[in-house]
């Protein structure tokens, strides 16, 4: 099964070579920390808040932005009818998870590229680092770490439904995770897996300013939830993908 796994995780790299999917993983924070240092340049903020600004941005950008890169994927399969996506493993729940692994390994690399290169600019641009390179590392990780399940819920959505769907949801999911930044959160964002990343960055932010509680307190307080709802979910896409024999896009 490890063996037939490696194999579809290098066979998913093989069908995306000549795609545009490994450019946006790179263009798209290019181009983000690009027009976030020019208006940097001019805004009058902090740095404190020139940083978090960024994060949070970044943070409910990624929803949709997810949602974009799994239509694309799925799309790939759609254009080969899947029959290299369903009809090449023994174990089929391998397909999915070698395409989950893959996506999110690279996502893990645009994220890192994302935050550390803003840290990069903003240091070139001002001479100031707001965080050292460790707190930005963590920064990256922990919003990586937020969104992983935002994947398998959207490669669900293009497999069973259609893209439309999936960017419908990736639209809904960025405007949930903007407003669960603020207090209307409270309470709520824990059943919400898109507004995990924000949620866990922004508490990194305040507590780093000194002005949070200790993280003991808050990953006690807040992972059971996360935890529950991540293994319910995987358990729930992986059954129903062990009937899954492909779809028509009609659109």
């Amino acid at each position: 099964m490890i063996k037939e796994l490696y194999r579809n995780m290098k066979s998913e790299l093989w069908k995306m070579r000549h795609t545009l999917l490994l450019w946006m993983h790179a263009g798209i924070p290019v181009l983000g920390i690009c027009v976030f240092l020019a208006y940097y340049s001019i805004a009058a903020w902090s740095d404190d808040g020139k940083v978090s600004g960024y994060i949070q941005t970044l943070s409910v950008a990624l929803p949709l932005i997810i949602s974009v890169i799994c239509a694309m994927s799925i799309e790939i399969e759609e254009n080969g009818r899947f029959q290299t996506f369903l009809g090449v493993t023994v174990y089929k729940s391998n397909s999915l998870l070698a395409k989950w692994i893959v996506l999110s390994g690279m996502g893990f690399a645009s994220i890192v590229l994302a935050v550390m290169g803003f840290a990069a600019g903003y240091w070139m641009m001002t001479g100031r680092m707001v965080f050292d390179g460790a707190e930005y590392m963590i920064l990256a990780v922990t919003m990586w770490f937020g969104c992983v399940n935002l994947y398998l819920i959207h490669l669900f959505l293009n497999l069973a439904f259609s893209k439309s769907i999936s960017l419908c949801v990736g639209t809904a999911e960025l405007l949930i995770a903007a407003l669960f930044l603020t207090g209307l959160g409270d309470g709520r964002w824990q059943l919400f897996p898109c507004s995990f990343s924000g949620r866990w960055s922004s508490f990194l932010l305040t507590y780093w300013h000194g002005n949070g509680r200790t993280p003991t307190e808050y990953v006690i307080k807040n992972i059971e939830i996360g935890f529950i709802i991540s293994v319910v979910l995987w358990y729930i896409i992986f059954r129903w993908f062990c009937f899954y024999e492909g779809r028509q896009c009609q659109e």
